[in-house]
């Protein structure tokens, strides 16, 4: 053995030059080789493991079990390579739509992935670029139960107009509640979910966008964003007299109302849809004057006509007589 060691030992000392340029280019070959075959697309079963995130009512948001999802894909070597290695030791946290769901008993929702067509490559990677079949056809994720409160969903920030601009309705957000998640004494503690402060300035125009939503502490809202709109329109204003009416008045009853006209500045959509002088909307109701001790009653308005978009009187009480 000594003196085979020693044999070996001399030739490569005597051919020491030779070796010098072998190696490298053997390793280069080899690397050549290796590349090569690890980018070419093969077929073969992978695996890994899954925890389902979901937005169910009165759930939790993830499963509190893992599943694991086994299928026959067509993948690259170095996919395939990367799954045989750390497979079985990944975790992936896959959001999967309460639709794909299907509810099966106690906490218990069953997943078909064959229904979600994008389900192979979030799970396996990019580089899948099929899956020919799952072996695991169906996959049974649990989500225990958890108090919750649907909240209304509350604007913060200020709203201003260019000259000549307003919003009928305001800022609309879409959805306008959330499902919040906590502990009961929390939860009562809560009255509304507000966004995060946005100021919406100089508005001529149509408004649109996304805003995050404040998380209180300790709870866990069903989304964390919430969608705003704000219709803007120009408006014109202009100051009309109008005659005050009576509604509501019984079979042989009178009231005079003084003064009989008031004034009232009036916003038209523009351009005017309507003339400016057919706009009578202010009335008493006689209710309200049965009730009135001192024959003063509120003025109202029923629906606006199309076209107008809003009334202010110059005085909101009037006198009303029994005639």
């Amino acid at each position: 053995m000594k003196e085979f060691l020693s044999r070996v030992y001399a030739y490569l000392k005597a051919h020491r030059k030779d070796l010098a340029v072998l190696i490298p280019s053997f390793l280069l070959a080899f690397s050549i080789w290796f590349i090569h075959n690890v980018s070419l697309r093969y077929s073969e079963i992978l695996s890994t493991n899954v925890v389902a995130s979901s937005n169910l009512e009165g759930r939790r948001n993830l499963s509190s079990n893992i599943c694991t999802v086994t299928a026959r894909c067509r993948a690259t070597g170095y996919t395939i390579l990367r799954n045989k290695a750390f497979g079985n030791r990944s975790q992936h946290i896959i959001h999967i739509p309460e639709s794909a769901l299907k509810y099966r008993q106690g906490d218990v929702y069953a997943f078909a992935p064959e229904s979600m067509p994008e389900f192979g490559n979030i799970v396996f990677g990019s580089s899948v670029s099929s899956v020919e079949h799952y072996l695991s056809d169906t996959l049974y994720f649990q989500f225990p139960a958890e108090e919750y409160r649907k909240l209304p969903v509350r604007h913060k920030g200020e709203c201003e107009y260019a000259p000549q601009y307003m919003s009928v309705k305001g800022v609309q957000l879409i959805p306008d509640s959330v499902y919040v998640y906590g502990e009961p004494a929390v939860l009562e503690s809560l009255s509304a979910i507000q966004t995060e402060t946005k100021f919406l300035t100089g508005m001529d125009a149509d408004v649109h966008g996304f805003v995050d939503l404040e998380v209180p502490k300790g709870v866990r809202l069903s989304q964390t964003s919430v969608e705003y709109r704000v219709n803007v329109c120009r408006y014109i204003t202009t100051e009309v007299s109008m005659e005050v009416k009576v509604k509501g008045l019984e079979n042989g009853r009178s009231v005079a109302v003084f003064p009989s006209t008031v004034k009232a500045r009036v916003n038209f959509l523009y351009p005017l849809r309507i003339s400016r002088d057919s706009v009578s909307v202010a009335y008493v109701d006689y209710a309200d004057f049965e009730k009135s001790k001192s024959g003063k009653c509120i003025l109202r308005t029923d629906t606006l006509p199309d076209g107008v978009l809003s009334v202010e009187f110059e005085t909101d009480i009037v006198d009303c007589v029994a005639e």
